[in-house]
């Protein structure tokens, strides 16, 4: 299910001084393509790397996912230099209630961009778009993951065992923020 309404974007970036969340651009295409090739975001996301066509279409995908109430596609960039060093997605469960995926490209990592970058998407989320619930699912193996959803205030929600890609199975960590699950 999506939300049963358009997103607009934020008119200015969400940002702390130190990252900024934007929409997508052109000039993210080669640096987002690259980072959806990389081993450890691999790792964890099911998403296909970037093929030529995601490349021509990854403007124009994400605006589509704004009209449609699917998602809120950005891009996480340094607040000053405005370079792209990661992605994040809202992507709506109803009109209440969306989870959060992002990854941080490999040579930004370590430096505190998540938690950061989940930080203003979840504040814009509850405070701004008006959602009651957001959701950050984690591999039980990615303890990186699983220390964004912590060091950002997500509570522990539960656990489900869904296949995995190699044909076994692999068990996900649920954490929420909202009226459901912790602070808001």
């Amino acid at each position: 299910m999506t939300r049963s309404t358009p997103i607009a974007p934020p008119a200015t970036p969400l940002t702390d001084g130190t990252v900024a969340l934007r929409p997508r651009r052109e000039s993210d295409v080669e640096a987002i393509a690259a980072a959806s090739h990389d081993p450890e975001i691999r790792r964890w996301l099911d998403d296909e790397p970037m093929d030529a066509q995601a490349r021509r279409d990854f403007v124009a995908r994400g605006a589509e996912m704004w009209r449609s109430g699917k998602a809120a596609p950005l891009v996480i960039a340094d607040a000053v230099t405005d370079e792209p060093v990661g992605s994040i997605n809202l992507q709506f469960r109803s009109d209440a209630v969306a989870t959060v995926a992002y990854g941080v490209f490999p040579q930004c990592r370590g430096r505190g961009v998540a938690p950061r970058a989940v930080r203003l998407l979840a504040r814009w989320a509850l405070a701004d778009l008006g959602l009651e619930q957001v959701i950050l699912e984690a591999d039980e193996a990615n303890t990186a993951s699983i220390r964004v959803a912590e060091k950002c205030g997500f509570q522990p929600a539960g656990t489900r065992t869904e296949p995995a890609g190699d044909g076994g199975e692999r068990t996900v960590v649920v954490f929420a923020l909202g009226d459901s699950g912790g602070p808001g």
